[in-house]
């Protein structure tokens, strides 16, 4: 194809484009002058891609002094509007690509610029962009911009056109291929080539051997015969390339083959990778024409079979880029007298799975009831280079049990699939793995082997034909799309297996997770990577406890939310006689040590004066302090939450069950004011913006504060103090699913992608209710030299219809404050026969028993993450007391 039909810009075009292109100027600048670094004027450009490969060995290699992030060198593509140009981004800021705030989308200004050329062949150069300032807002380039292929691309020579079926190479000459931006498991770009419709083949059955014949030609040192065979399992990609590695594409993938004489293992090597792993599945009949025989690897996992055939370990079949001759067979041409066998299934329900043993193999397929976020865990040792694991937790249910199948889904190499798993989706996951574990019910997690299909997806699969699939999809045609989606949820932060009920102490010091030394913790924070989780092991006292309620008042921003706050400083004053709002800091005591909150109700907002302040009941429990702010008094009103898919009635009932927002708690015999006439209100140091978003600078004042009397304040003030976690953010609380808003919710929990395209522009919508969170404590931990402190997020489990119910193992307590964060829960339990009966605490009631928290040594089990965009999440997932910990028994000398 002429790469010039591949642009529809005209002469005219082009000419305007470069007059008002303040990029082409700065290139042509650059390319113009006789210093190859220049420092420009603030140029203003958006991120279209961002793209990761292994660095050549000369560049960026790795010594003694450099970090092993430094391998993988970075392509950006930048724009202004009217011209585009790839350029290398330079060691010095890869930081930002790691921490995702430099990404693709947004709007960043470049300061500095460098034009290097390569030595080594004639004609070659490029732009590097040594300096730049980020922001974290979505360019406005993209709202004028229909179509980013038209763009006009600029280069350093002058063949722009040419440039453009250039685009998916690294600029570095020595690279063929990028890799996937957070991840090298997944195949990404074009390079690869598509499962496409395969072709007839020709060939003479008569002159082929079965599996069970290649050991003689193996030791007999004779090339094998053709073999005629179906794909029985399929493994992920395996990247193993690094900056010394001379191979261009350095993949590799196991399959498992078999006809009626057995199993044997086929391997995958390099180009061959490329062109054939989107064309073999699971069920595809192959033809072998010319292969390598070689003995068999062993130190790797192998699938589990569920048929009579022989499995040959000894060798296995090689397939590399100068020995490979293979075609796919069309599924028509496969004749019966061939007795290729059926693809086997090992499929178990979930009621099946509670008599299953540790680390037993299933399959299992269900209805996805909650997606988490796509999160990474960072492989074990010192590998170069550094690699990363990308994993997600979901739910699934299929009606033989009333608790949902939890799987860990690593990824498989498959991210349509792996990217696309939504709520009511129809999941199937093959090669699961059963893991048992102590104070976690049983979950499933993935294996190399693992294949995962999702809804779009399962049609002409070979497990179609199976009993329990059959079962499974009758049971679905019986449920009502209403009741289902009411118990969707998706994202946030959820603890799977939860945390063991009693702490042993491990001798052995390579285990994970980790006893870190408080001040050890900020630098554990500082290497953290973009959505990397990581749980570590701290020790200390709990100094202070902060209780805010959740949503913190972001459900109605709109241009009357100024008028709105304006009636809520009338309505205080008005109240004033009764409680007038106490000075910043003041402790409140009522009398007989109990607490009154006498806050002003919501107004009606049609009204032109607010109404008067109703009698408030005393709390049922007492309690020594409150902390109250005059920010949270001038603030505090009533937020019913809005609860969708759901009737009228399961509406009343549930407002029965769950915990009631805090100003009903307070006020029990008061009526409660129908939604339409609540106003909520925006508190201007709350920190939340118009999308939503936590605010990193600002923490917002605590409803309820407990303080330790034995250490003085001005120790704590003294101690260097870790902030990271601040303000409860968004993508740590699940929100419920809803339907039409389905590619939004996946833009959320999934990884930022590596190429913006304009359809990703955000959408204005609001924000959608919280699954089941109705506030979080901060704790500060103060370490036992009494010099650093950290702050940690507690997000106790208040109801059934949050996702980490599902995993945890639950215990009963007396709602005492040390009580929830040894257990992570509220008691009774959410699933109690009769929650109506029995009522859960309010948070008053909770943190009435902190001072429980006084001299205890304690043991804190954190799970770091880091959101993205410079916002690190770090909650505490338990709670151990120190005297609880079991030491092992050493052998003592004799």
């Amino acid at each position: 194809m002429d790469p010039t039909s591949q642009t529809p810009w005209n002469e005219d075009n082009l000419n305007v484009a470069t007059q008002h292109s303040a990029l082409f100027s700065a290139l042509e600048q650059l390319k113009l002058s006789s210093s190859t670094r220049q420092k420009i004027s603030p140029l203003d450009v958006a991120v279209i891609s961002v793209e990761r490969y292994v660095a050549p060995s000369n560049v960026n290699a790795r010594t003694d002094n450099s970090s092993c992030t430094d391998v993988y060198a970075y392509d950006l593509i930048v724009t202004d509007g009217l011209w585009q140009v790839k350029c290398k981004l330079s060691t010095s800021l890869h930081n930002l690509v790691l921490r995702n705030i430099l990404r693709s989308g947004i709007h960043v200004r470049i300061l500095e610029l460098v034009l290097i050329y390569d030595e080594r062949r004639l004609g070659q150069s490029f732009v590097r962009i040594n300096n730049l300032e980020c922001t974290s807002v979505v360019s406005d380039v993209f709202r004028s911009v229909k179509k980013l292929d038209d763009l006009s691309v600029w280069t350093s020579n002058d063949a722009r056109t040419l440039s453009i079926i250039q685009m998916d190479l690294p600029l570095d000459a020595g690279r063929k291929h990028y890799l996937s931006l957070w991840n090298n498991e997944d195949p990404y770009g074009t390079v690869w080539s598509p499962n496409c419709s395969p072709v007839d083949v020709v060939f003479d059955v008569s002159k082929i051997c079965l599996v069970a014949d290649l050991e003689f030609f193996y030791f007999k040192g004779k090339p094998a015969r053709p073999l005629l065979v179906r794909v029985m399992h399929k493994s992920r990609l395996r990247h193993y390339g690094k900056p010394t590695t001379s191979v261009d594409f350095s993949y590799q993938a196991y399959f498992e083959v078999a006809d009626q004489s057995g199993v044997i293992s086929m391997v995958l090597w390099n180009e061959v990778c490329v062109e054939w792993y989107h064309k073999l599945n699971v069920g595809t009949e192959l033809y072998l024409s010319r292969c390598t025989l070689k003995q068999a690897y062993q130190q790797r996992s192998r699938p589990k079979m569920n048929n009579s055939l022989m499995v040959f370990n000894s060798i296995e079949i090689s397939l590399n880029p100068e020995s490979a001759v293979m075609s796919v067979i069309p599924p028509r041409k496969v004749q019966p007298q061939w007795c290729l066998p059926d693809v086997s299934y090992l499929f178990h329900t979930r009621s099946e799975i509670e008599n299953l043993t540790n680390n037993a193999v299933v399959d299992v397929i269900g209805l996805v009831t909650f997606v988490g976020r796509t999160e990474r865990l960072r492989s074990r040792g010192n590998a170069v280079p550094e690699r990363f694991w990308t994993y997600r937790w979901v739910h699934a249910v299929d009606g033989t049990s009333e608790s949902p199948f939890i799987l860990e889904i690593f990824s498989s190499s498959q991210p349509d699939m792996f990217n696309t798993i939504h709520p009511m989706a129809l999941l199937v996951c093959t090669q699961m793995r059963v893991c048992c574990e102590q104070g976690s019910h049983r979950y499933l997690t993935s294996s190399a082997e693992t294949q995962v299909f999702t809804t779009g997806y399962h049609k002409k699969q070979p497990y179609q034909s199976q009993p329990k699939v059959k079962a499974f999809i009758q049971w679905v045609k019986t449920q009502k799309d209403r009741d289902m989606l009411a118990k969707c949820t998706v994202g946030g932060y959820y603890c799977c297996p939860s945390p063991q009920p009693t702490f042993t102490l491990n001798t052995d010091q390579s285990s994970e997770p980790k006893i870190l030394a408080l001040e050890d913790l900020k630098r554990e924070l500082d290497s953290l990577q973009y959505r990397e989780h990581k749980r570590v092991i701290i020790q200390g006292h709990i100094m202070t406890v902060k209780y805010h309620t959740w949503p913190a008042r972001t459900t109605e921003l709109t241009q009357n939310a100024p008028q709105q706050k304006q009636q809520v400083e009338a309505s205080v004053v008005v109240t004033s006689t009764s409680l007038a709002p106490p000075s910043e800091g003041q402790v409140v005591e009522s009398e007989g040590g109990q607490m009154g909150r006498d806050t002003p109700e919501s107004s009606d907002s049609s009204a032109d004066v607010p109404r008067k302040r109703k009698r408030a009941l005393p709390l049922k429990r007492k309690m020594k302090r409150h902390y109250i702010t005059r920010a949270r008094a001038l603030t505090q009103r009533e937020n019913p939450v809005d609860v969708s898919l759901e009737d009228e009635d399961e509406s009343e009932e549930q407002e029965e069950r769950l915990p009631e927002p805090q100003d009903q708690q307070d006020q029990q015999d008061q009526p409660s004011e129908p939604a339409s006439q609540s106003a909520a209100t925006v508190d201007s140091s709350s920190g939340i913006n118009p999308e939503g978003a936590t605010e990193r600078s600002s923490v917002r004042p605590p409803d309820v504060f407990w303080q330790s009397s034995l250490i003085p304040a001005s120790v704590l003030e003294a101690s260097e103090h870790v902030r990271a976690a601040g303000d409860l953010h968004r993508e740590s609380v699940a929100e419920c699913f809803c339907f039409d808003d389905q590619e939004l919710h996946l833009r959320q929990i999934n990884l930022h992608p590596s190429r913006w395209t304009p359809e990703l522009y955000p959408p204005q919508h609001e924000a959608h209710p919280p699954a089941a969170c109705h506030g979080y404590y901060t704790l500060t931990i103060l370490g036992l030299n009494q010099q650093v402190a950290v702050d940690a997020l507690f997000l106790p489990v208040w109801s059934s219809k949050d996702p980490r119910a599902a995993s945890m193992s639950w215990s009963c307590h007396d709602n005492s404050f040390l009580s929830c964060l040894m257990s992570g829960h509220l008691c009774p339990p959410p699933n109690a026969a009769e929650p109506v009966d029995t009522p859960q605490p309010t948070p008053e009631e909770v943190m009435s028993s902190a001072a429980s928290l006084e001299q205890e040594h304690v043991v804190c089990m954190l799970d770091l993450c880091l959101l993205g965009d410079g916002k690190a999440e770090v909650i505490c997932s338990k709670v151990y007391r120190m005297r609880d910990i079991i030491t092992p028994q050493t052998n003592s000398g004799q």
